[in-house]
């Protein structure tokens, strides 16, 4: 999702000429229907919607499809044939056609929300395209909605990007003290409390900015633990629905045993532990214009291919018939949802062969439609869900099975219902969104130019599930590209990640990890087989290639734009090479791992740079781990490290240590002796040196004695400071 614009702009999204309301699939030589011109052209004359009045409240769901049918078999014509219907007047009628679908799109869609930035620009895109051939007089008459466009696009962006921006600022300063706060004892808990308020004083919108929400929860466990109370941080109880989606495409060769999906849903649900285990199983993939629904074809003399369904088993090595997957599914308490990508295929009748085949099993829970493959054979081309369209899905699904439910897929809610949520709410809706820069909107991703149009992984997938608040949704996660970022965080990785959505969500949800990254050590790498673990570090060091379109990382290095997260991650990548297996190192590709060397030094650099300060004894293993990284790089690259002397000088600060941590009580004219141990002679003073004078003692080896004598006033106190930090080691009160 962006504020201002469609997600995905690239070459093979928005420069489409009919990307999203239309679909035109924009090739030649289709074998949809006859490719005559006078066939086309008696099918775009007989359009019902040339001869409906702008100001109707026709649903748009009774004149879109014909329209979108319309437009594809004129693209399936040759050149000469076009030709033909382009001067006598019929290729007008088509877009003025196109045009008023437009128009009953824009009325139905709210935008009033941020969440529509993905769609003006389509509808922006669209409008343009056919000004150019109508003419602007004309396109006013016939998209008068039009000025809803352009409202949101000159009065509500600049809104929505400011309110982006505050809230990133409050989440940082917020942030800022979650990061500051050091809970090593019960004695510490006022640092936990500080933190706490900070992060309580946000709106949920801005909570959802917060990155480090993790660090909080773990203190406050801590101190429960101590004070011998319930830990107030569990599992997430909301995430009811726990596994993955399957493909015949996503995992690769050899594909997944039965004991091996039986491993991923068991590793999902030991993460959350209140989930069902649910695969979402892609059982009809996109084939040329339909839907190929992979088991045998019935035999019950119907032409199918005119539907648009062919069939066919999968032909991965490794995988089994559908039927031997369910029925050990069966046995072990799986759930299944069946998901097509239906192309032009009629979805009714893919329901009735789907659950014709395999309704028996009962480990089906239900039909899932990817929409962005309804009416669409090319990417971000399917057309969107009325609420009509909606209705007649579920109603045709429950006259199979009343107890079946459907999921409608998209990464832009504007794609789905706008008001229809199913019988009781039953529908689930499922965000499937991908190539984010990070989780919180500070870093562009590989669709993105303008930071303020960002709002980030969590923030976004939150906003997704605000759309449709009293039903349960899904998110489809781990995608590749979103490994950049998401490979830093703490293990398991699939947890971490799935508990932050799961706090910001308000209603129960799904995660379900996506298949194209299910055989990677940092997901289940129990299901990893020979040459997996190469694999997934060749992908990994790609991202860091200063070319290519998705290689954002590699990019911000090259630009020296790299953030403290692009860093980390390069840490995190060679902690998997340095697991490797000398035969698997000899199969890394050498250019690859040249892309690696030449930025850790200068990931190095950034981590330095963001170290604090004001370095606390929380922060050793932050300091350790640089040093470390440091050590195992080449001579030559050691040199290129330009920071080495903040990291000797955070090295010296951070080895400094008091003994004397917790606060105390002196009586007036008495002192108190400090040992202080540390590489060099340090620095020991009073916050107020009118309450304590310091004074030097001796030194042994790397132990210094300072003596703090009380020379204030009764009921006065004071902080000691190392070495001029901001935070005092201890308190000390003076008693009489």
């Amino acid at each position: 999702m962006k504020i201002s614009n469609f997600k995905k702009v690239g070459s093979h999204a928005i420069a489409l000429v009919l990307v999203m309301v239309l679909a035109v699939s924009c090739f030649s030589g289709s074998a949809f229907a006859a490719g005559k011109s006078d066939d086309v052209k008696t099918r775009i004359s007989n359009l019902a919607i040339l001869n409906l009045a702008n100001d109707s409240n026709a649903l748009l769901s009774e004149y879109r499809e014909p329209v979108v049918m319309a437009r594809h078999l004129f693209n399936s014509l040759d050149k000469t044939e076009q030709a033909a219907l382009i001067s006598d007047g019929t290729l007008k009628k088509l877009q003025t056609a196109e045009a008023k679908v437009l128009n009953l799109w824009i009325r139905d869609t709210p935008l009033n929300s941020v969440v529509d930035g993905g769609v003006t620009g389509v509808m922006e895109e669209q409008y343009n395209t056919l000004a150019e051939s109508l003419g602007d007089a004309a396109m006013k008459s016939l998209v008068p909605n039009y000025s809803r466009v352009k409202n949101y696009n000159d009065n509500l962006i600049s809104t929505f990007q400011t309110e982006k921006r505050e809230n990133y600022k409050a989440a940082m300063k917020a942030e800022a003290v979650i990061n500051h706060m050091q809970v090593l004892a019960l004695s510490d808990k006022p640092e936990a409390i500080k933190a706490r308020t900070a992060y309580d004083a946000l709106t949920s919108n801005q909570q959802a900015f917060v990155t480090n929400y993790n660090l909080l929860k773990d203190a406050e466990n801590k101190i429960a633990k101590w004070e011998g109370k319930a830990l107030p941080h569990q599992d997430a109880k909301n995430v009811v629905y726990a596994g993955a989606r399957s493909s015949s495409y996503g995992p690769g060769t050899p594909w997944l045993s039965k004991e091996d999906w039986k491993s991923v849903a068991d590793d999902m649900t030991s993460y959350f532990p209140n989930a069902q285990p649910t695969l979402l199983w892609i059982i009809g993939a996109l084939h040329d214009e339909g839907c190929n629904l992979e088991f045998a074809q019935p035999n019950d003399g119907v032409d199918y291919s005119s539907k648009k369904i062919t069939f066919g088993e999968p032909t991965m090595a490794g995988h089994l018939s559908h039927e031997d997957y369910f029925n050990y599914f069966d046995e072990h308490g799986i759930k299944v949802y069946l998901q097509v990508e239906a192309g032009y295929a009629d979805m009714e009748t893919l329901m009735d062969l789907i659950f014709k085949e395999y309704g028996h099993h009962k480990c089906i829970a239900g039909f899932g439609v990817d929409v962005e493959w309804y009416y669409g054979v090319e990417e971000d081309s399917g057309l969107p869900v009325t609420d009509e369209l909606a209705k007649e899905w579920e109603t045709h699904l429950k006259g199979i099975n009343p107890n079946y439910r459907m999921f409608l897929k998209h990464y832009n809610a504007r794609y789905l219902p706008p008001t229809y949520r199913g019988v009781n709410n039953d529908i689930l809706f499922c965000d499937d969104s991908q190539s984010f820069g990070s989780m919180n909107g500070d870093t562009l991703g590989q669709y993105d130019t303008n930071v303020d149009d960002v709002l980030g992984f969590i923030p976004e997938f939150k906003k997704f599930s605000e759309c449709f608040p009293n039903n349960e949704v899904i998110y489809q996660i781990g995608y590749h590209p979103d490994a950049m970022w998401y490979d830093t965080l703490e293990d398991p990785v699939i947890k971490s990640l799935g508990t932050r959505l799961a706090e910001v969500t308000k209603q129960n949800c799904g995660i379900a990890w996506v298949d194209f990254t299910l055989k990677d050590p940092l997901t289940f790498p129990q299901v990893m087989k020979d040459g997996d673990m190469v694999k997934a570090i060749k992908t990994r060091t790609d991202y860091l290639n200063p070319n290519g379109e998705e290689n954002m990382i590699g990019k911000r290095f090259a630009a020296s734009k790299a953030s403290y997260s692009d860093a980390m991650y390069v840490d995190r990548l060679r902690s998997l090479i340095d697991k490797l297996t000398k035969t698997e190192r000899g199969k890394l590709n050498q250019k690859s791992l040249t892309y690696l060397s030449n930025v850790e030094a200068k990931a190095i650099d950034i981590r330095i740079k963001n170290l604090p300060a004001e370095l606390r004894k929380k922060d050793k293993d932050t300091v350790t781990g640089i040093r470390k990284a440091y050590s195992s790089l080449s001579l030559e690259q050691q040199k290129r490290v330009t920071k080495l002397a903040a990291l000797k000088a955070a090295e010296k600060q951070i080895a400094v240590k008091c003994d004397t941590e917790l606060p105390f009580k002196v009586k007036t004219g008495a002192a108190y002796t400090f040992k202080i141990t540390a590489e060099s002679k340090p620095i020991l003073s009073a916050g107020t040196p009118s309450v304590f004078k310091i004074r030097f003692v001796k030194a042994v080896g790397k132990d210094y004695f300072f003596k703090a004598t009380a020379v204030g006033k009764v009921g006065t106190a004071s902080g000691f400071y190392i070495n001029f930090q901001k935070t005092p080691v201890t308190v000390a009160t003076i008693l009489k």
